[in-house]
């Protein structure tokens, strides 16, 4: 590996060229610092980055000994320490649970490993905000089938039912992160049978309300915990609605926003950068913390899936309507209207599939 970098600054070493690696090497680059993303297709948009020197890891994308290794690596190669950028929850765990080997050639600004432990486990962070009564949805974590029912007469709907971390047999049963239950029927249905896949399983009230209320708080903390920035914006846009990526946004100053980020970050422990994502709940106007997945999607677990998967959407984009549906009903009363879609396909067609919303909330106003 021919890989290094010399100079008086040191080197930027971006885990990942995606959407978040590329805005970090671009960031860097036009600082003047010198960057490496770390990257396994160096064919994709983002690794034609010219802010940054390529280097390929075959199992960057699998994490574990193969990445660790390329880092290690990679780190023999420079003049000087260079500096860790995860842009990625795998690379992240990554980093952090093999800092003891990586600190010996790279500088790593993280918070201890328990704190990155509470970051990607969803259940831990809900109790640990649970407990500091930080705001958040409705949130249940069941032991089991026999808790469900008492839960299902509790909470609001429509909810929300998904794992605290997927697993590997719910990546190959599902494509999807989440699911929706509109009834006390429906989430019970909905447990019996996601619990055979997945047995720890949150229940979480869904808020209604645009994409657009959704707001992030980011800021950086020093070794001290002090802020050394902050910023505010909010979803315009995503893709898929409601449980998908931005697609547009903008900076906006929430200062509620930026002082409860702050102090998250800060209660949890955390060190370096950090996000906490909030959504304006309109029923009662509050920001909670909230999480964001799901959605259609085609998850690729092994490089050698990519060329199969690229396929696959290609031929979706090719044989799909989008519909509209226009109520009949005009009164703005902001209640859960339910909406269900039939499909009578024509004879002699392949099968088809509807991907649909099972409902929507009526203007209030």
């Amino acid at each position: 590996m021919r890989a290094g970098v010399k100079g008086n600054r040191p080197t930027a070493v971006v885990l990942g060229l995606g959407q978040n690696g590329m805005a970090t090497a671009r960031a860097l680059g036009r600082a003047g610092i010198p960057v490496i993303g770390i990257e396994t297709d160096l064919g994709e948009p983002g690794a034609r980055t010219r802010y940054a020197r390529k280097v390929y890891c075959k199992d960057f994308l699998t994490g574990g000994p193969g990445l660790l290794e390329c880092l290690v690596e990679l780190g023999r190669t420079l003049d000087q320490k260079g500096v860790l950028f995860p842009s990625g929850d795998l690379n992240l765990s990554v980093v952090s649970e093999h800092r003891e080997v990586l600190q010996e050639h790279f500088h790593i600004a993280l918070p201890p490993k328990d704190v990155i432990r509470m970051f990607l486990n969803k259940k831990t962070f809900y109790q640990f905000a649970l407990e500091r009564g930080f705001p958040i949805p409705q949130t249940f974590f069941p032991a089991g089938p026999e808790e469900v029912s008492g839960i299902a007469a509790r909470i609001a709907y429509p909810c929300l039912i998904k794992p605290f971390q997927p697993n590997a047999t719910w990546r190959k049963t599902f494509d999807t992160r989440l699911f929706v239950a509109d009834s006390p029927g429906a989430l019970l249905s909905l447990y019996d049978r996601l619990f055979r896949v997945h047995r720890d399983l949150i229940v979480q009230e869904y808020m209604p309300g645009p994409d657009s209320e959704l707001h992030w708080g980011v800021t950086y903390l020093d070794a001290a915990g002090k802020p050394l920035a902050v910023w505010t914006g909010r979803k315009l846009r995503q893709y898929p609605r409601r449980f998908g990526t931005a697609t547009l946004a903008e900076s906006r100053w929430e200062p509620w926003v930026a002082r409860e980020a702050t102090t998250i970050l800060q209660a949890m422990g955390h060190r370096g950068y950090g996000v906490v994502e909030f959504k304006r709940d309109r029923r009662d106007a509050r920001f909670k913390i909230t999480e964001v997945t799901g959605g259609r999607s085609f998850p690729i677990y092994d490089i050698n899936e990519l060329a199969d998967v690229a396929t696959k959407i290609g031929i979706e984009l090719r044989n799909q309507y989008v519909l509209g549906y226009r109520p009949t009903n005009g009164t703005r009363d902001g209640k859960w209207r339910k909406i269900k879609v039939k499909l009578i396909p024509p004879k002699g067609l392949p099968p088809l599939h509807v991907y649909a919303r099972t409902g929507y909330y009526a203007p209030s106003e």
